[in-house]
C-alpha cells in the first residue's frame, strides 16, 4: 500500500516538472474576426429599439400650424398746410357808405308809352265802367322783374277801381307790355285827367296819363 502511494506521488511530481519545463507563450491571442454584415444589422436593430423606446417614453405633442396675422398697410394722412394771416396796420379811416335817396326818373325815364286805349278826350256816360290800357316799352338796359316793378296811381282825378297793380310778367330790355287799369267814369259831366306811374320801389320809370270827358 505504501509503495502504491509513493508511485502516485512520483508521477505527480514528474508531471509538475514537465509543466515547469514547458515554455509558456506570453504573446496575446489574435482577436476574433467580426462579420461586418452581422455588425451593421446589430447596430441597426439597437438604434431602432432605442428610437422605439424614446417614442414610447416621450409624451404626445400637439402640432401647431402658424397662421400669420393680417397686416394693414399704413395710409399716409396728408398734413394740413397752415395758413398764415398777416394783418398790417393802416391809417385809412373807414368811411360810411352814402345812402342814395331815390330820385324820379321823369316821364321819359327808362320806359316810354307807345300807345294807349282809350285815346284822350274819349267821351263816357256818368258811372260808365271801362278799362284803360297803356302799351309801354322798356327802354332801359336791364329786365324788369315782375316782383320788384309795379304801376300805380300817382295823382289827378280818382276814377280807378284799384290803385296799384303788379306787372303780369318780366319785361326784357327793349320789349313791350300792356298795362291795364279798371276804371269808372264820375257821376258829374266834365273833363277828368288821371296820372299813373311805372315804378321800381320809389324810383319812377315813366308816367302814363289819361283824359276822359263825361257827357
Amino acid at each position: 500500500m505504501v509503495k502504491k502511494n509513493n508511485r502516485v506521488l512520483l508521477s505527480a511530481l514528474a508531471i509538475l516538472l514537465v509543466l515547469a519545463c514547458t515554455p509558456v507563450s506570453l504573446a496575446p491571442s489574435a482577436p476574433p474576426t467580426l462579420d461586418p454584415v452581422l455588425l451593421n444589422t446589430a447596430i441597426a436593430q439597437t438604434a431602432g429599439a432605442a428610437a422605439t423606446q424614446t417614442a414610447i417614453l416621450q409624451p404626445p405633442s400637439s402640432t401647431f400650424t402658424f397662421t400669420p396675422l393680417p397686416t394693414r398697410t399704413p395710409t399716409d394722412v396728408p398734413s394740413s398746410t397752415p395758413t398764415f394771416l398777416f394783418i398790417l396796420p393802416t391809417n385809412t379811416v373807414p368811411t360810411s357808405t352814402p345812402t342814395l335817396n331815390p330820385t324820379s326818373a321823369g316821364d321819359t325815364g327808362s320806359c316810354e308809352v307807345v300807345s294807349q286805349d282809350p285815346e284822350n278826350n274819349t267821351e263816357f256816360d256818368p258811372r260808365e265802367d271801362f278799362d284803360a290800357f297803356w302799351e309801354v316799352r322798356n327802354t332801359g338796359n336791364s329786365t324788369w322783374d315782375a316782383n320788384s316793378v309795379d304801376y300805380r296811381y300817382a295823382r289827378g282825378d280818382e276814377i280807378h277801381q284799384q290803385e296799384i297793380y303788379d306787372l303780369p310778367n318780366n319785361v326784357a330790355a327793349g320789349r313791350r307790355i300792356d298795362l291795364g287799369v279798371d276804371m269808372r267814369a264820375p257821376n258829374q259831366t266834365g273833363t277828368y285827367t288821371t296820372a299813373w306811374q311805372v315804378r321800381m320801389g320809389r324810383t319812377v320809370l315813366c308816367t302814363m296819363r289819361l283824359t276822359i270827358i263825361v257827357r
